[in-house]
């Protein structure tokens, strides 16, 4: 079992991506041309992300803009009568991981129940190791480089979303906050959310610059800029090595 395979269990598979963002797109391709995935294709596709022009009361505009794009991804899903998707950031690095470690994932994503899998994630670091394929978790995660949901939760997130959108933030149900924290409140705000995360990760995130946070002062100055791109690259490329 292979990369390929997980993702033809999927109905569809989304990429989310700003439009300006051609760097990562061309990352993107990169990353699946690994795995012998030639994208985009009639089952992968780049979704262009939002990019608000104020940030209201969440932290920031590409926080804002984030949260947006992923509600804006399950309302596609459910347009669309989807029933299992797949939602990838543009910046996820696909991790080397033996074949059989894959299949386990997929087995469990084919044969347990589940409604929410963090298949790729930054946090835990040192996720449960007594299983391989899908645990259950119940602590906190962060990152959301490679997710699945499916059937009813797909609606009933897209919901939750909406409403965390108009709430005011530090509201005890969710309000105005990164698209992290409501992907982890919404396990115990929306009843019978089942949550599970890949044991090991699947997925983590290549070295890119943000689109959520404020930008530090080597990605706003040229000649800054164009150095710390180059850096980036160079980690890429020995990470793919």
């Amino acid at each position: 079992m292979s990369f390929a395979d997980l993702i033809d269990h999927f109905d569809r598979v989304y990429i989310v991506n700003l439009a300006h963002r051609a760097d990562r797109r061309t990352e993107t391709v990169a990353e699946f041309d690994q795995i012998g995935v030639a994208i985009p294709n009639d089952k992968i596709q780049f979704f262009e992300a939002s990019r608000p022009s104020d940030k209201g009361a969440f932290p920031s505009i590409g926080s804002l803009g984030n949260f947006m794009s992923q509600t804006r991804v399950l309302k596609d899903a459910l347009d669309r009568g989807l029933n299992r998707v797949l939602i990838c950031e543009d910046d996820l690095h696909l991790n080397a991981l033996p074949e059989q470690t894959v299949a386990s994932v997929l087995h469990d994503l084919q044969t347990t129940d589940w409604s929410v899998a963090a298949l790729g994630y930054l946090e835990p670091e040192t996720p449960p190791a007594d299983h391989t394929g899908l645990s259950p978790w119940t602590t906190g995660t962060r990152g959301t480089q490679f997710w699945a949901i499916q059937g009813a939760a797909i609606r009933e997130f897209h919901d939750y979303l909406e409403q965390v959108r108009i709430r005011p933030s530090g509201h005890p149900q969710g309000g105005s906050m990164f698209f992290d924290g409501a992907f982890n409140m919404v396990r115990t705000q929306v009843p019978g959310i089942m949550f599970r995360i890949a044991t090991p990760c699947l997925a983590g995130q290549r070295a890119s610059r943000t689109d959520i946070h404020d930008l530090r002062f080597f990605d706003r100055v040229e000649p800054f800029r164009t150095v710390a791109g180059a850096f980036r690259k160079l980690r890429n490329r020995k990470r793919r090595a």
